[in-house]
């Protein structure tokens, strides 16, 4: 199995959600779609997911 290399850097992509966590959750799931494993995740999984994101970020702000 590949392990993926964390060097820092942040794909578009994260840095595109990261950048948008200021929306409203239902905006945040109008412009993405979130997967685990190759499943995509319900809205209700996706927000706590957003959720977890925005609580993990302000502990690193505070």
């Amino acid at each position: 199995m590949n392990k993926m290399v964390i060097d820092g850097n942040m794909s578009i992509d994260v840095k595109h959600l990261i950048d948008n966590l200021h929306l409203p959750d239902d905006d945040i799931l109008d412009m993405f779609s979130f997967s685990f494993s190759g499943n995509l995740l319900t809205s209700d999984e996706a927000v706590r997911f957003i959720h977890f994101l925005r609580s993990e970020l302000d502990k690193r702000t505070q």
